[in-house]
């Protein structure tokens, strides 16, 4: 080979090195792109994780001073203690930390409640997450655009279903914005919905630079961005974005394994408006804010954490092996909302946050409630003598229900807790396979398992107010048969399981009362062998 002639493996290390690079830049590229995604990964191993960090100083000491005496031994160990520390023993103990942490301020926190929120009466979580996504799916007219996933809102006095309205294709998506909002009426079982069309500089949906994510990490890169908490709302003639935000406050423990570990707090609140500004707020802010007024803000993830940490209260060792006090999360029916689960109550802020849980090994039984204030996270907990029925169960007792086990095409869905005059219920909708609508609504009482049939939004409200669990019906004086002054008792028998049998209509004249009792030997009649009868009192 003349010296003329090119080295072949001078060119493939040419080749090699090239290829190293334009991957490297190619990394580079797509993780600017897609900062938020990288920026919630690396915060979370870093700062959520300091085990990593920790261990891998003590690694890099020792490995250094194993260098500089030319001590293999040392090396090797500096290797171990980063292996074996910092990515696996490290985090997990320093997760356990966390818990234990968060169960002890738990425990000291949570108010002991006598009873729950009671419901709103004026704003009742009527229309499932399910139908609610169709009714909008349904009145979607902007092509190239979609709708996001939606959350509770809070807008001229009504809590609605929110979703954003945008960009569906790439081009519209990287040059285009998010054109408004969509909003579903969630307090009626009726369609009612409302567009607004605002134009967000820098919206959801968007992609890359001028995506509301991309923009609001930018502005709190110290933070982790809690996105399942993520709402578009309208107040004061405001547009806007909003999501919660989380941080970690480092703490240590030096036995049995000296360790830093992280604890979850809530950060505060991002709130983006159509120009593309955005403002934050720190969580005593937020409570006072005109424009959150009414918004469910705290992080949902938070919440669930809390919680889980429950777990923990008498330490990691009990959880594995005594299990004494140890809770679990309450399943709920699959396909249907996670927890936290999030009702219009009568407190200060309006939402209230619902976690049911039940012992270990226990069922479906709800053996304590948490609750969590929507906007500041103030912690309440409700205990039970005698464990209540839970949302699985309940779904079961409203599927066996002669009236709705009659229906062909028809599920039970969404249970949300429901408190009534102190007493907890299950409210459960009965929808078409389709998600068409709201056929029935339940009520099943979690004590007795007693439930509760109702159709249209009227009998529901009236369930709340009225002191009695029979739904009341007024009829208004254009109707036919009885006065405007008359009123019919819907009479509904159960037998000892708590399932209907039979229902009558009863019609009361004014300033009369009425009587009702039920013969044994004819189950599935309302009166069959009894009598019922109404006398005027004068």
């Amino acid at each position: 080979m003349s010296s003329q002639d090119p080295d072949p493996f001078s060119i493939e290390s040419d080749v090699e090195r090239w290829q190293v690079v334009a991957g490297a830049v190619v990394a580079v590229v797509l993780g600017i792109l897609n900062f938020p995604a990288v920026h919630g990964a690396l915060y979370g191993l870093f700062v959520g994780t300091p085990a990593l960090l920790q261990w891998a100083a003590v690694a890099l000491v020792v490995g250094a001073i194993g260098y500089r005496r030319r001590s293999r031994p040392l090396v090797m160990a500096a290797v171990a203690v980063f292996v074996v520390l910092g990515l696996f023993a490290g985090p997990i103990v320093g997760g356990i930390y966390a818990h234990e942490d968060v169960a002890d301020s738990m425990g000291n926190e949570a108010t002991q409640l006598d009873t729950l929120p009671n419901t709103s009466t004026e704003n009742v979580r009527m229309l499932p997450r399910s139908v609610a996504d169709n009714y909008a799916q349904s009145s979607m007219q902007y092509p190239q655009y979609r709708l996001t996933g939606s959350d509770i809102t809070y807008r001229n006095g009504t809590y609605e279903w929110s979703y954003g309205i945008v960009p569906d294709a790439f081009l519209v998506s990287v040059l285009g914005n998010q054109r408004g909002a969509m909003y579903v009426n969630m307090t009626t079982t009726n369609k009612d919905i409302a567009t607004e069309e605002t134009r967000f500089t820098n919206g959801r949906g968007q992609l890359f630079f001028d995506s509301y994510r991309y923009q609001s990490v930018l502005s709190a890169p110290l933070e982790r961005h809690a996105w399942d908490t993520t709402f578009n709302a309208r107040a004061n003639g405001t547009s806007y974005i909003a999501h919660a935000t989380t941080t970690y406050e480092w703490k240590v423990r030096l036995f049995p394994l000296p360790q830093l570990y992280a604890v979850p707090q809530f950060g505060g609140v991002e709130v983006m408006r159509p120009s593309g500004s955005i403002s934050h707020l720190s969580p005593e802010q937020a409570d006072e804010s005109a424009l959150l007024r009414g918004q469910n803000v705290y992080p949902y993830s938070l919440t669930t954490y809390r919680v889980q940490s429950m777990q923990y209260v008498h330490g990691a060792l009990n959880k594995w092996f005594w299990k004494e006090d140890v809770l679990k999360v309450a399943t709920l029916p699959e396909g249907g909302n996670e927890w936290p689960l999030v009702v219009p109550t009568d407190t200060d802020n309006g939402l209230t946050y619902f976690v049911a849980t039940e012992p270990t090994g226990s069922g479906n039984g709800v053996y304590q409630i948490w609750t969590f204030d929507g906007q500041t996270g103030d912690v309440g907990v409700q205990q039970y003598d005698d464990a209540q029925i839970g949302p699985q169960r309940a779904i079961d007792f409203v599927s066996r229900n002669p009236e709705v086990n009659r229906l062909s095409n028809a599920q039970a869905v969404s249970p949300i807790p429901i408190v009534k005059d102190d007493a907890l219920y299950w409210h459960v909708k009965v929808v078409p396979r389709s998600d068409s609508g709201v056929t029935y609504t339940a009520f099943v009482n979690a004590g007795t398992g007693d439930v509760t049939i109702l159709e249209g939004d009227d009998p529901v409200y009236a369930f709340l107010t009225k002191a009695e669990v029979a739904a009341i019906e007024n009829e208004t004086s254009g109707q036919s048969g009885p006065s405007a002054s008359d009123t019919t008792v819907r009479v509904v028998v159960t037998d000892a399981n708590g399932t209907i049998t039979g229902t009558q209509n009863i019609t009361v004249p004014e300033g009369g009362d009425v009587q009702v009792t039920v013969a044994n030997d004819a189950p599935g009649s309302a009166s069959a062998d009894g009598n019922a009868t109404a006398t005027r009192s004068g």
